[in-house]
């Protein structure tokens, strides 16, 4: 099976009735347009996205009078930087991006994927962070690489 185009999101509808056939990703997956993946029940699926285009926990791949195939974000190795005031969430968004990570923002804390180096300099700030696993998701820091839109490229000078 070819997937180019997502049909929906299961956060978006009622409760299924239908099988939901999951797809198992970690965040970096979720971000690749063009990839082979299999779902829980064996079905292989190439997905062929529009370039810029990533994919987001819950969005169905395919669908019919029977099941749901839909992706499933696993949990992984993540160091939620829980920042308090202004200052402290400048200094740690300014060294998440300063060491090119993903940043996943909530009301109350900053989910990257766990790097022992950005823990030592976040700890050295005094930011309270500790090491978890849960589903790297929330709200992406970094708009360029947004869900379904398509951006330029991002360079460094």
């Amino acid at each position: 099976m070819i997937v180019e185009k997502i049909i929906g999101n299961l956060r978006e509808r009622d409760k299924e009735s239908r099988t939901i056939d999951p797809v198992f990703m970690d965040h970096y997956d979720m971000t690749r347009p063009h990839q082979k993946v299999r779902s829980e029940s064996g079905e292989a699926i190439a997905i062929s996205l529009e370039q810029g285009e990533s994919l987001a926990p819950g969005d169905v791949l395919y669908e019919d009078e029977d099941r749901v195939i839909a992706v499933e974000l696993l949990p992984e190795d993540v160091l939620r930087i829980m920042p308090r005031g202004n200052i402290q969430w400048a200094r740690a968004a300014f060294n998440i991006g300063n060491m090119h990570q993903a940043a996943y923002l909530h009301e109350d804390c900053i989910l990257v994927a766990y790097d022992a180096i950005l823990e030592g300099i976040i700890g050295k700030l005094g930011i309270s962070c500790e090491r978890i696993t849960c589903p790297l998701d929330g709200i992406r820091a970094n708009a360029s690489q947004s869900h379904h839109h398509h951006h330029g490229e991002h360079h460094h000078g």
